[in-house]
């Protein structure tokens, strides 16, 4: 074979190399007609929502015979069998580092389990409403619709085939709904409004870990997201799909960026019609946020948005995310100073010489304190806590004690004793929540959430619902030297990025971006920390 053969026979290797590379598509899913429910129940944006979300990703580069739509308007019938099976072949189809934008806009009803309850009997979780969805007369049993459990498995078998999915959901995940006089009409349905009576659902299955899992969800588990007409076109479109998709078209370096603008944009639509801060629905991030966008890669180094206001320069981000007095933050030319570390926001100081005039991202210079010092550093929390936190101590052969979960030493505890851990959201408002297990001499174990990357949200209680979460542990010996269990908590503040709970050491959810992602959302300066610790014996 002549040298020029083979010059020639490795190109096409190359380039069929090449040929295969990762592959972006999407499923984008529009619901607004409900042909077996009552026409109050139906929907005007989803439609208009699934096309505007079309043209905004074909312009990111999306080819049209990669993207399914299914929606009322255009494409496949958005029902119950034509969506799963669509997330079947996908399943089979998408391979290593492949990208898949889950797109999904239309009503969505809650069934007896939520995400942040205990997983029993009577958990609660959403059902999607299809556009088959009906319910059925003998039994009030609503049939049609596909669940979060179900989206969920779906989603799994996705990850498992090391493909990326980012899912976008523009629904409520409240359990009522209304239409209101302020040009809003409001996604989501109670049971009544369908006719229809829930009945108790079998526990999930243990969830998986997504390594690979990026999630932009419009509302946390107890509020609604509204729709509206747009001035220009006077169509119905979904307020968070709008923010989503304008944010989107500002061309984000990695997700995190893109949910901090995208968040700006839907508080300024909410502004916009004059609702009390009350009303306004809470968006929610999950998944590795500082990665690259459409990327199949690792997340890239963290980065920190600075913020400015009328009281100077700060951060969103405090104590609890592992942040103290003296750290360094740089962006190109201007170099920030923390002076002021408070529960949940930094106030800092521009260092002489620097040359800064707008927010933006920047790097922190890092420090070699490991979790356990930067844990047992920081202050007590008094006062009334988010929380109710408890455990049930007991020892082999003694009845059960309950304890509060606070600043405690229980002492030494024989191999055998069980820790039972409660923890429960008895306020009308969402918590962050970060609880770890720290040994002295072992690996340090997340407890919730459990999986990295997935929300540290816990919601509050839903109707005559409770939010709780609870575990177990049994003490196995001294191998471990002297042990904490940690609990981290400070309030869920409405248009803020995910907290970076240093305790958790997970990649933090941010990375630089232009100076229009950055918010005026503040966090306030509360928390409750908790340490508890023992020393097993034999």
């Amino acid at each position: 074979m002549t040298g020029r053969k083979l010059a020639c026979l490795l190109l096409s290797c190359l380039l069929g190399t090449a040929a295969v590379a990762a592959e972006r598509h999407a499923l984008l899913i529009g619901v607004a007609e409900l042909p077996a429910m009552p026409r109050t129940a139906w929907l005007a944006g989803p439609t208009s929502d699934v096309a505007a979300m079309r043209a905004a990703l074909l312009h990111q580069g999306f080819t049209a015979d990669h993207i399914d739509s299914f929606s009322d308007a255009g494409g496949a019938a958005p029902t119950r069998a034509a969506i799963l099976s669509r997330l079947l072949q996908l399943e089979k189809n998408l391979g290593k580092d492949d990208v898949l934008l889950l797109y999904w806009s239309g009503h969505s009803v809650l069934l007896p389990s939520y995400p942040g309850q205990a997983p029993t009997q009577a958990g609660r979780h959403t059902m999607l409403l299809t556009r088959d969805s009906k319910v059925r007369a003998q039994g009030r049993q609503l049939d049609g619709g596909i669940s979060s459990s179900e989206l969920g498995h779906a989603i799994d078998a996705i990850s498992a085939r090391q493909a990326r999915v980012v899912a976008i959901f523009d629904t409520c995940h409240a359990a009522a709904g209304t239409r209101g006089g302020d040009g809003l009409v409001w996604r989501g349905l109670s049971n009544a409004d369908i006719g229809w009576r829930p009945s108790a659902s079998p526990a999930d299955a243990v969830p998986r870990a997504r390594p690979n899992f990026i999630g932009f969800f419009a509302a946390e588990a107890q509020q609604r997201t509204p729709e509206s007409a747009v001035q220009t076109t006077g169509q119905a479109a979904g307020l968070f799909t709008r923010a989503v998709i304008a944010a989107l078209d500002a061309q984000p370096r990695t997700y995190a960026v893109w949910a901090g603008s995208a968040t700006q944009q839907y508080r300024e639509a909410l502004d916009s019609y004059q609702l009390p801060r009350s009303a306004w629905p809470s968006p929610v991030y999950t998944g590795t946020l500082d990665t690259p966008l459409w990327s199949g890669g690792e997340p890239i180094s963290a980065q920190w948005p600075i913020r400015r206001d009328g009281q100077g320069w700060y951060l969103p981000f405090g104590l609890l995310d592992g942040l103290r007095d003296g750290d360094l933050f740089e962006n190109g030319g201007a170099r920030w100073r923390a002076v002021a570390t408070g529960w949940g926001e930094s106030r800092l100081s521009l260092i002489s010489g620097s040359d800064a005039t707008m927010p933006g991202w920047a790097s922190r210079t890092e420090h070699p304190a490991q979790r356990l010092v930067q844990l047992l550093a920081l202050p007590a929390t008094p006062g009334t806590p988010l929380l109710d936190a408890r455990i049930e101590l007991t020892l082999p052969g003694r009845p059960p004690r309950q304890l509060p979960f606070t600043d405690t030493d229980l002492g030494l505890l024989p191999a055998g004793t069980r820790i039972r851990l409660s923890v429960e959201n008895r306020s009308t408002s969402s918590v962050d929540l970060a609880l770890v297990h720290l040994p002295l001499g072992g690996p340090a174990m997340r407890i919730y959430p459990a999986l990295e990357g997935d929300s540290n949200r816990m919601p509050p209680a839903i109707g005559n619902g409770i939010s709780r979460f609870e575990r177990s542990f049994v003490v196995s010996g001294p191998r471990f030297g002297k042990e904490w269990l940690a609990l981290l908590a400070a309030p869920a503040s409405n248009g803020t990025l995910p907290r970076r709970f240093f305790v958790l050491d997970a990649p933090s959810p941010a990375t630089r971006g232009a100076q229009t992602d950055l918010g005026d959302a503040h966090n306030r300066d509360q928390a409750q920390v908790a340490r508890l610790s023992w020393t097993s014996t034999k």
